[in-house]
């Protein structure tokens, strides 16, 4: 077989080579997995402000026990902050944008904060409602009262809120206080090197 014969031949067994190669090289996170993320920034329903940006630090257990997640970090805003009180309880709305590997590489990040953060309010006793909002309608807040556009559900496709039941006590999302984030849309990222499935 002459090398001329041969290169059809091997162009052939690279297309299917190739794309499992790659593939092998990626992570997919399916809608409805878990990261359990610790808040790296104290968020204040009576000092925090919309389009406040913050960070939260993905910690263990990882989804998959695939440590290519250890130590990436998911960026947050805020979108909506309602204070503490006469005739109204506190809110605080989230939008949770991206999350970078500890490599470098961002990636776009659709999630509910759907557990954790704080039961109650220490102050006064009040108690907490952790809610979440569904792509479009949180989509739109963004959009109109951060962004000032008509965007829709295509800026932070998803998110939730806290709302506290005490008029007098605003809500604090504590620095270290570990929330769930549940994917609302697949999340695929490139396998750190060096950083084995496990």
């Amino acid at each position: 077989m002459t090398l001329r014969s041969r290169i059809p031949a091997l162009a052939i067994i690279l297309a299917f080579l190739l794309p499992a190669a790659a593939l092998a090289q990626t992570v997919t996170l399916q809608q409805g997995q878990t990261l359990n993320v610790q808040m790296q920034d104290n968020i204040d329903s009576g000092s925090a402000y919309a389009g406040q940006h913050f960070t939260a630090r993905v910690v263990s257990p990882y989804p998959n026990d695939d440590n290519t997640f250890a130590n990436a970090v998911v960026h947050g805003t805020v979108i909506k902050v309602v204070p503490a009180g006469q005739g109204r309880n506190p809110e605080l709305h989230f939008s949770w944008d991206s999350v970078t590997l500890q490599n470098g590489a961002s990636y776009p990040i659709n999630a509910e904060m759907t557990n954790g953060g704080p039961s109650s309010e220490n102050r006064n006793g009040g108690h907490v409602a952790l809610t979440t909002i569904g792509g479009m309608i949180l989509g739109n807040i963004v959009g109109k009262t951060i962004f000032h556009t008509n965007a829709g559900g295509a800026i932070g496709a998803a998110g939730g809120f806290l709302t506290g039941y005490n008029k007098k006590s605003n809500i604090v999302l504590k620095q270290g206080t570990t929330v769930g984030l549940t994917l609302t849309r697949p999340l695929m990222v490139r396998r750190q090197a060096g950083n084995p499935y496990q």
